[in-house]
């Protein structure tokens, strides 16, 4: 997975789709915690790539354990996969080992 070029796009798209998506076909921002070019234990590294967050709460609120340094990105996806791992919007976390 290249992850800088997602959150390079993310970074441009967010303002254009309000970080909620909008419309059923739309890009949705949703967010991931990322230990890139920090140090960091493999219990948050493991933790890293299997989850996504709907919000930054979300993704604050889950880290890996106290004293985890991981930044939270923006990540963008589709609608429909946005659908599809946030239970249409009924879940804020996403674990992509069951997808």
């Amino acid at each position: 997975m290249i992850l800088s070029g997602a959150v390079t796009a993310a970074t441009f798209v967010t303002v254009s789709c309000d970080g909620g998506g909008g419309g059923s076909g739309g890009a949705v921002t949703v967010y991931k915690l990322s230990l890139r070019g920090r140090r960091g234990s493999n219990a948050a590294k493991n933790h890293n790539a299997n989850f996504l967050f709907a919000t930054v709460d979300a993704a604050e609120s889950n880290r890996a354990h106290p004293g985890d340094n991981s930044r939270i990105v923006p990540v963008v996806i589709s609608r429909a996969r946005f659908n599809q791992l946030f239970n249409n919007g009924n879940a804020s976390v996403a674990d992509l080992r069951s997808f």
